[in-house]
């Protein structure tokens, strides 16, 4: 059965320890301490508590109002809506409400407009186009999937919670670097140099080069090394 690249980064236990063992909750905090910030609009807080949505549901429905922002697209509910739902049927259990709010809708926008306006922000000072959904290659019994956005060869991924990111999110993107390199080594692709992790709701943005990322994270292995222990792991995984 092929395994979505976040689900291996979220819910499968052991490889990350493994193959970088100093991803600790210490170096998580760390990492959040670097983090810039962007001009945002807060989300109304009454807005947000009389919500009844859930809310990886209100903040996905956010993400996609952002992608048709930046693309110049107008806002149609409807389809915002549903390409929503489908995104969330993915990889989670979403339930479908019977109704939109007026009040999730303008949470939504709000998610949205900062999300593109920080992402064209990022283009422009880059003076480079946002690529929306970049490929994420598999290997062996992991499946190819979509990243949130890019720029260039800068990986970007999109946060929204009113913590601070996590160490499943630096998991995330240590998994889709470790996929690129993979593709980059067998000659089907590019390897990811940076990563952005961002948050439209809190303005928190941490950019890292992957070298420097894994410097830290991977217990002083060269980038082989760690190639060879995943693909290793991976395989021992598939003959159980």
């Amino acid at each position: 059965m092929q395994i979505d690249p976040r689900t291996v980064a979220r819910d499968i236990p052991g490889i990350f320890d493994e193959i970088f063992p100093q991803l600790t909750p210490g170096i998580v905090a760390h990492f959040n301490s670097c983090a810039e910030t962007f001009p945002i609009e807060a989300l109304p807080p009454a807005l947000l508590s009389q919500s009844t949505l859930q809310r990886a549901m209100l903040f996905e429905l956010g993400y996609t109002v952002g992608e048709r922002l930046l693309v110049g697209a107008k806002i149609d509910w409807a389809e915002c809506f549903e390409a929503t739902l489908k995104r969330q049927r993915v990889y989670f259990d979403a339930v479908l409400p019977e109704k939109l709010d007026a009040g999730d809708q303008v949470l939504a926008e709000i998610i949205g407009r900062n999300l593109s306006t920080g992402l064209a922000g990022m283009g422009c000072q880059r003076g480079l186009p946002i690529v929306l959904r970049p490929n994420i290659p598999g290997l062996e019994w992991i499946s190819s999937g979509f990243g949130d956005f890019s720029i260039e060869r800068t990986l970007i991924e999109v946060k929204c919670t009113a913590k601070r990111f996590s160490s499943s999110d630096y998991r995330q993107v240590a998994i889709y670097w470790l996929l690129s390199f993979a593709a980059a080594v067998e000659g089907r692709g590019e390897e990811w140099q940076d990563f952005v992790l961002l948050n439209p709701r809190s303005g928190d943005k941490v950019s890292m080069h992957f070298d420097a990322f894994l410097a830290v994270i991977s217990s002083g292995r060269t980038k082989i090394d760690i190639l060879q222990l995943f693909q290793s792991l991976v395989a021992s995984r598939h003959t159980r």
